[in-house]
């Protein structure tokens, strides 16, 4: 298994062992989500805080991160509709392309 392989599986892992489901959104954005009961405040602080360090393992490379997390607005949407929902871009697509195969 090679560097990037490696990266892959260590980021999916990380989704599954806390409960993210991931994509690939618009063909380079990183997306993980979770669904919980719409107003779980408990599960919605869970996810936010451990959103930051499942993302940190997809090593894309000068982007942004943004989604409803709860230092935007679109927290307030994601509590309310019970989806959280965290997106990653940047520059990395041997990690994109390998990510995508395991998806197939």
């Amino acid at each position: 298994m090679n560097k990037t392989q490696e990266q892959v599986a260590r980021f999916i892992s990380e989704c599954h062992d806390n409960g993210f489901t991931w994509s690939i959104a618009c063909g380079s954005v990183v997306r993980i989500s979770k669904i919980f009961t719409p107003g779980d405040k408990d599960t919605f602080a869970a996810c936010d805080m451990l959103a930051g360090s499942v993302l940190a393992f997809a090593p894309l490379k000068g982007g942004s991160v943004w989604g409803t997390d709860g230092g935007s607005v679109g927290g307030h949407a994601g509590l309310t509709r019970g989806e959280f929902v965290m997106n990653k871009s940047g520059d990395g697509k041997r990690f994109i392309a390998a990510l995508r195969k395991t998806a197939q």
